[in-house]
């Protein structure tokens, strides 16, 4: 077939490479329109406004959470510090302790807080009580399973020795008093369960004291008992609130008594009064049996 004269062999790849041109413009262009469209939602979403918990104030370190001193507030993803607190996270932030000073308007971040959601230990001690540490071991802190929010009754147990015998007592202290912390570790007791299912670690860490809340009266039982003997905690199940009135027991039938308290008391001395004169003392008797007696002269 013979091509027209105006069809030749130029004018021919002309067209050809015109047709490749145009579809590689369309396809540039779908290209860049996807592209942009990827970066627009990028930006999009980096920068896309979220309410999260900031500073209302200055606030210095070591600084209690209240409520006063949060608001909220919306700001861009990207300019928010790991770890950010949004906005309904607010409730569990009171009472909180602050580990750097923060500005007015700062956003705040886990990084920022003490106890790794815990509470200051200061700001849950309510209505005048004081928190007491005492020593424990393996056996009675049951095995370590006992946790911040439990409740636990505690006994006193002693030893004497009497004359030839060795007596041990056991004697009930003080009930229902409540486990502020473990070691370093405390948490809320309202948040305590579901923190531990979040931090399955924290369940198997071992600690060597109890943290107890308790009254000045009840403190000062506990300083007493940590010098005469030793406690024993009990651990009680949740919400069981009920007192219990349990008696001393010992190993001995009578119980352990001081001996020392019930000998007879020591025959008190009268101080001789000073007299005035000179006496002469006579020894009347023999070798088996003498009695003295004194003869007093006054001085003329």
């Amino acid at each position: 077939m013979k091509l027209p004269a105006w069809l030749n062999t130029s004018v021919l790849m002309f067209l050809v490479a015109l047709g490749f041109g145009v579809a590689a413009f369309i396809g540039a262009q779908k290209y860049l329109v996807a592209a942009r469209a990827e970066v627009e939602e990028k930006w999009r979403a980096r920068y896309a406004l979220l309410e999260v918990v900031v500073a209302a104030s200055d606030l210095p370190a070591g600084h209690v959470l209240r409520l006063d001193d949060l608001a909220r507030r919306e700001m861009p993803q990207a300019f928010l510090p790991a770890g950010h607190l949004v906005a309904s996270e607010l409730e569990p932030l009171l009472g909180q302790q602050l580990l750097i000073s923060l500005s007015r308007g700062d956003a705040l971040s886990e990084a920022q807080l003490s106890g790794h959601g815990g509470q200051a230990l200061a700001s849950r001690l309510q209505g005048g009580t004081r928190a007491v540490t005492v020593p424990v071991d393996e056996v009675s802190s049951q095995a370590g399973l006992v946790r911040p929010g439990d409740r636990v009754d505690l006994l006193l147990a002693e030893e004497q020795a009497l004359e030839a015998e060795r007596c041990i007592s056991v004697t009930p202290l003080l009930e229902s008093l409540v486990v502020l912390a473990t070691g370093q570790y405390q948490v809320d007791p309202r948040r305590g369960a579901d923190e531990l299912l979040r931090n399955p670690v924290e369940r198997s860490v071992s600690y060597s004291t109890m943290t107890f809340d308790v009254t000045p009266e009840q403190a000062q039982q506990l300083a007493l008992a940590l010098r005469t003997g030793d406690l024993i905690p009990m651990l009680r199940g949740q919400g069981d609130l009920e007192p219990v009135a349990l008696q001393p027991k010992s190993n001995v039938a009578d119980g352990c008594k001081n001996k020392s308290a019930e000998a007879p008391a020591a025959p008190v001395r009268t101080p001789k009064v000073k007299r005035n004169g000179h006496s002469i003392e006579l020894v009347v008797g023999g070798a088996a049996e003498t009695k003295r007696s004194e003869h007093w002269f006054p001085s003329k």
